[in-house]
């Protein structure tokens, strides 16, 4: 069989292109849950985890830089009037600490956003080379029980034909003789002997289930 291990496909031209597994719906109909070995079931959850890790990182994103907008925006606002008061100057300075926190995060998680792309793409490499051994032992095992089975049906074809030949022969012999013994004995007579043959069939098949 082809080894369809993580080093030998991490590398391959065409697995870039291929979508995260766990976010399309024919992976689940590729591998039904029944043929999913431990380390497929492990690499799932590992994609899945990247995933909602990733998700949750820029949406985390998304609200700091909400918010440095909105502390910014207070501080053009507060700038515009002439309030000098001491209140004033201390939420200016709070503003400025806070925006500069907020920069540092958004900066931590961008860092951290950075990483999951490749983490991400190595978990569904891993989960893309157990699901080719599954799918492909599958695959061979069926491809050598179709040539079984083909054989076998060949095989019965060949004696099928031989039978219908051999059938159709002792139906034609049996015509004959049925012509020939009405012809010689008479279709009364035959009649009778049809009879007393079926009864002599009944009465062996009657002898023999006992």
């Amino acid at each position: 069989m082809a080894d369809f291990s993580y080093e030998k496909i991490k590398d391959l031209e065409g697995i870039a292109r291929v979508p995260v597994l766990t976010l399309d719906e024919r992976w689940y109909k590729l591998i039904p849950a029944k043929y999913k070995t431990d380390e497929i079931n492990y690499w799932e959850k590992r994609v899945n985890e990247l995933l909602k890790k990733q998700g949750q990182a820029n949406n985390d994103i998304k609200e700091v830089k909400k918010i440095k907008n909105q502390l910014i925006q207070e501080v053009v606002e507060a700038m515009e009037d002439d309030d000098n008061s001491d209140a004033k100057k201390k939420k200016m300075e709070q503003n400025q600490r806070l925006i500069q926190e907020a920069k540092d995060k958004i900066a931590s998680l961008e860092d951290e956003a950075l990483d999951y792309p490749k983490e991400l793409a190595d978990a569904n490499k891993h989960l893309i080379s157990e699901t080719l051994k599954v799918v492909y032992e599958r695959l061979n095992t069926n491809v050598e029980d179709i040539e079984v089975l083909s054989k076998w049906i060949d095989q019965t074809r060949i004696k099928l034909k031989k039978n219908i030949v051999i059938r159709q022969d002792k139906e034609e012999a049996n015509e004959r003789m049925y012509t020939y013994m009405h012809d010689i004995f008479g279709p009364d007579f035959s009649n009778e002997l049809d009879k007393l043959n079926e009864d002599f069939k009944i009465n062996k098949e009657e002898t023999s289930n006992d």
